[in-house]
């Protein structure tokens, strides 16, 4: 584990931490009021505001996932909200993605060096919060009433899966699409949870209480599984994952108090334009970056 001092960042010292609880601490709140784990903010983030190389960030990233997804899965597993048949499947299937993933990031990062790894993640920031802020704004996430993807998709084995209602899916098809949402996992440090509800809702027709709790259970295995690629190479520091945690932790209940309080669509929107804005932050960062001489 990299420790503080030897942190690559723009910051140093109690600086550099403040600045990570606060961070930590917006998350936390978004984490509250839009029901999502952060990665695909944080990551980016400690590189374009604190300087953070993405390869530190995207492991200290997964790391934070780590902790944060295992308190909301266990809270979800008591409340009933998890479909264990269908949480197997994908955790398989993005455990050996995001494996793949961090490898394929950390050989970018010593094939390309650190300034165009920096370039291509973000292009591919930009390219994911601009399809999120797209969806969010215009497909309202919502049980899934006909035969899901996973239904209609010709290739057995069938499991059972107990969403809204009892649904055979294609079992190859759960771990392809674990495998894919591990890939993207890894490769960016992020748990994945945006990109899971979707597919949970849509793809394998769970319901929407189950979609979240079944997806945090998958974020869990992901990345523990990306947590430890990266950490083997040294990228992933507790220095950054602490002070994380411990902002979030406070954030998450303002958040939370807020999301009673709101719209589901003044929220979802909210949530889109917050993606618009992170997107055009990497943007502004890439140029800059880009035409540097």
């Amino acid at each position: 584990m990299t420790a503080l001092h030897d942190i690559p960042s723009a910051l140093s010292g109690p600086a550099l931490v403040t600045a990570l609880t606060g961070i930590g601490l917006g998350v936390g709140f978004l984490t509250g009021l839009f029901g999502i784990g952060g990665g695909i903010v944080i990551t980016p983030m400690l590189n374009v505001l604190l300087g953070i190389p993405y390869s530190l960030a995207a492991g200290s990233s997964l790391s934070f996932a780590l902790g944060a997804s295992s308190a909301g899965w266990l809270r979800h597993m008591r409340l009933g909200n998890v479909e264990h048949k269908t949480t197997v499947a994908l955790s398989v299937g993005a455990v050996c993605g995001a494996v793949l993933g961090g490898r394929l990031h950390l050989r970018l990062q010593s094939t390309l060096g650190e300034g165009p790894l920096t370039l291509v993640l973000h292009i591919l920031f930009i390219l994911t919060l601009l399809a999120v802020a797209w969806l969010t704004w215009r497909v309202p996430l919502k049980e899934h009433s006909g035969p899901s993807l996973l239904q209609r998709l010709p290739l057995p084995p069938r499991v059972t899966v107990h969403g809204d209602r009892e649904r055979r899916v294609s079992l190859p098809g759960l771990l392809a699409a674990g495998l894919v949402v591990g890939v993207f996992g890894g490769l960016l440090g992020i748990g994945g949870g945006v990109l899971l509800v979707p597919i949970l809702l849509l793809v394998v027709g769970l319901s929407v209480r189950q979609a979240v709790g079944t997806s945090l259970g998958v974020v869990l295995f992901l990345s523990l599984a990306g947590a430890i690629t990266y950490g083997a190479q040294g990228q992933a520091s507790l220095w950054i994952v602490a002070p994380l945690l411990i902002g979030s932790a406070l954030g998450v209940q303002a958040g939370a108090w807020l999301c009673q309080k709101l719209h589901a669509q003044k929220i979802r929107r909210a949530f889109a334009v917050l993606a618009l804005l992170v997107a055009a932050c990497i943007a502004a960062d890439f140029v800059a970056k880009w035409t540097k001489p």
